[in-house]
C-alpha cells in the first residue's frame, strides 16, 4: 500500500485533480457562454417543440412543465448572476488550473487563497439550496485545495534543496 503522503503519489493526486478543475472550469464557460447566445434560443425552442403535444394533452404534465419552467427562468434576466458566476468561475478555474498544471509557482498561493474564496461561498449557498451538488463540489474544492497545498510545500522544499 503506498502512502497517501509519498511526494510521487501527492504528484499523480494532483495532476488528475487539476484537470478535473480545468475540466469543471471549461464546462462552466461554455455553459455560461451557451446561456447567453443564441444557443439558448434553440434550446428554448426545442424544449417547447418536444413539450407542446404533452401539455395538449395533459396541461398539468409535472415533467413537461418543469422543462418549459426551467427554460422560462434560464430565459430571465433574473439568472444574470448565475450566468455571471459561471463565466467568472470558469474562467478563474480554466486560468489556474493551467498555471498549476504548467507549474507556475505563483499560482500556488493564488489558487488556495481563491478556491478557499469559492468554498465559502459555496457553504453559504449549501445552507439556503441544500443542493447535493452543490455539497459535492465543495467537499472536492476542499480536496482540491488540500492538495494543492501539499504540491506547493513539496515544490517549495524541493527548490531549497536546490
Amino acid at each position: 500500500m503506498r502512502n497517501i503522503f509519498d511526494k510521487k503519489v501527492i504528484d499523480e493526486i494532483f495532476d488528475v485533480g487539476i484537470l478535473l478543475k480545468f475540466l469543471h472550469g471549461f464546462f462552466e464557460l461554455l455553459t455560461g457562454i451557451f446561456l447567453v447566445t443564441p444557443g439558448r434560443i434553440v434550446a428554448d425552442n426545442l424544449v417547447i417543440a418536444i413539450t407542446r403535444a404533452e401539455i395538449a394533452e395533459d396541461p398539468s404534465d409535472l415533467i413537461a412543465n418543469y422543462l418549459i419552467h426551467v427554460t422560462g427562468n434560464v430565459a430571465g434576466g433574473v439568472n444574470f448572476f448565475v450566468v455571471f458566476y459561471l463565466l467568472l468561475h470558469g474562467i478563474v478555474n480554466t486560468a489556474l488550473a493551467f498555471a498549476l498544471l504548467k507549474n507556475k509557482m505563483w499560482a500556488y498561493p493564488w489558487a488556495i487563497a481563491i478556491f478557499g474564496l469559492f468554498i465559502v461561498y459555496q457553504i453559504y449557498r449549501y445552507l439556503h439550496t441544500y443542493s447535493l451538488l452543490l455539497l459535492f463540489l465543495t467537499i472536492f474544492d476542499i480536496f482540491i485545495v488540500a492538495v494543492i497545498w501539499l504540491e506547493y510545500n513539496n515544490k517549495k522544499k524541493k527548490s531549497k534543496k536546490l
